[in-house]
């Protein structure tokens, strides 16, 4: 069984990832700072951002894989797993601004991302306790 679905979310969460990962490096370099935030806000959002996506990607990809072997619908999941990547990065855009309240970049990242969670973990549960033929 091929889990394309799942790949191509993974592929695209770790490009974003090394994306992220990239944006610390380059602060670090800048502030000087190998280890913390030096202080510095700039350094402080790309930490998060990076850290945050490594907080939430496992889970989803899990979800993603386990929906796929259970049989869930192709272009349902597709559209789940889309959804759950934007959001992701929506998060990551939304963490690189100046301090203060979140912003809506932000906030639809957090709150697509929770509730493409909370789908994926009901769908599963759905597929779990329903027979699967043959």
């Amino acid at each position: 069984m091929h889990l394309m679905i799942t790949a191509l979310t993974t592929v695209a969460l770790a490009l974003l990832l090394v994306f992220l990962s990239a944006a610390t490096i380059r602060m670090r370099i800048k502030y000087e700072a190998s280890f913390g935030d030096a202080g510095q806000h700039g350094l402080t959002s790309a930490i998060r951002a990076h850290g945050n996506l490594t907080e939430y990607a496992p889970i989803g990809i899990i979800l993603i894989g386990l929906l796929e072997t259970y049989g869930a619908n192709h272009l349902a999941l597709a559209i789940v797993a889309t959804a759950f990547v934007a959001c992701r990065t929506l998060n990551a855009v939304g963490l690189f601004n100046p301090p203060g309240p979140p912003t809506a970049t932000r906030s639809i990242g957090i709150v697509g991302t929770l509730l493409a969670l909370t789908g994926m973990a009901l769908w599963l549960l759905v597929l779990v306790h329903t027979p699967m033929p043959g």
